[in-house]
């Protein structure tokens, strides 16, 4: 294919080995979800596979793709499928009650996480009473409290004043006689007010330069498909988004809106061959460049995300979140293949 994504095994391996060492007494749950945010499933749940206890996806769909390639535990961390409980072969996340009824009255075999809302209010029992009575009916049933989480929505203070409420579910759950697995800890999180649980999930830091203690894991490479000299007063791609104001030469590269580069990229100047080049219009399949400085020709390879060009400077010009600019790129076609 024109495009590729480059994944590096070394920096991949680096990144998880530095959150061991900070977290030598915990399990690890390396977050493949999202296509593993966009890197790519397969590849890092086979690089990974032997090295970690748990592996985090979204769906029984994912959880199902993931274990083509590992015989890992994986763990779902969205809400239960009900038309979806396939077996006891996942551990599966309990949000509420009802769930619980659900899963208790239906007789079900099953490895739970229970989760707790602690200010997110996203997923998660947040009553107590609730989740005492939830417990109860837990313990004349066939389902198995692998784990206890709750998910932090900040870096600041407010994980302080969650992980306060999550401490007294983890006392309600321990009196109740249960020993999960206590988890709270993600990527950021774990970088800056680790908790030293019983298990972390990592995501982004796996595959991202978070903080001067990891490094990138993915490239991606595109291949000029043409190079167009267009004339002042000419149009550039669709609905006179880009209008020549001078002679200039436009290359073409097969990535568009579908592979995640959205129409919102329009104006942002990306590093080549140390020329800022600007996206001058995005097509569903393609994008155009100005490559007006630049010696290039047909068929030539443009690093599109890499040192020049990370995964900070689309979310700095998209004023959104890395994680949403990898999930974008999830989507590409490309071909993914792993150097060392």
């Amino acid at each position: 294919m024109l495009n590729e994504v480059v994944i590096n095994r070394y920096n991949l391996l680096k990144n998880l080995s530095y959150i061991k060492e900070n977290n030598p007494n915990s399990l690890i749950c390396a977050m493949v979800k999202a296509n593993a945010y966009g890197v790519g499933m397969k590849e890092v749940v086979k690089i990974l596979d032997d090295k970690v206890d748990f592996f985090g996806v979204a769906s029984v769909g994912e959880a199902i793709k993931a274990r083509k390639y590992t015989k890992n535990k994986i763990l779902i961390v969205s809400p239960i499928e009900r038309k979806n409980l396939i077996d006891n072969d996942f551990s599966y996340t309990v949000t509420s009650l009802e769930d619980v009824e659900f899963l208790v009255n239906n007789n079900v075999v099953a490895n739970i996480h229970l989760k707790v809302n602690t200010g997110m209010n996203r997923y998660g029992f947040k009553s107590t009473k609730q989740f005492r009575r939830a417990l109860s009916l837990i313990k004349k049933s066939k389902l198995n409290v692998e784990g206890l989480f709750t998910h932090f929505a900040t870096t600041d203070e407010l994980v302080d004043k969650q992980m306060k409420i999550f401490n007294k579910f983890v006392t309600i759950t321990k009196r109740a006689g249960f020993k999960p697995i206590i988890h709270a800890d993600n990527s950021s999180v774990c970088e800056l007010k680790n908790h030293h649980l019983d298990m972390v999930r990592i995501g982004f830091n796996l595959y991202n330069k978070f903080s001067e203690n990891f490094l990138p894991v993915v490239e991606i490479k595109s291949t000029i498909t043409q190079i167009q000299e267009v004339k002042k007063g000419e149009l550039v791609g669709y609905d006179r988004r880009f209008i020549a104001k001078k002679k200039m030469r436009v290359a073409i590269l097969p990535i568009g809106y579908a592979d995640g580069l959205s129409l919102a990229y329009l104006g942002m100047k990306l590093n080549i061959k140390g020329q800022d080049c600007e996206i001058l219009n995005i097509c569903m399949d393609c994008f155009m460049l100005d490559a007006t400085k630049l010696d290039v020709k047909k068929g030539d390879k443009i690093g599109i995300l890499n040192n020049l060009n990370p995964i900070s400077k689309f979310a700095s010009f998209r004023h959104t979140s890395e994680y949403e600019i990898m999930c974008n790129f999830s989507s590409i076609r490309a071909t993914r293949h792993v150097i060392n």
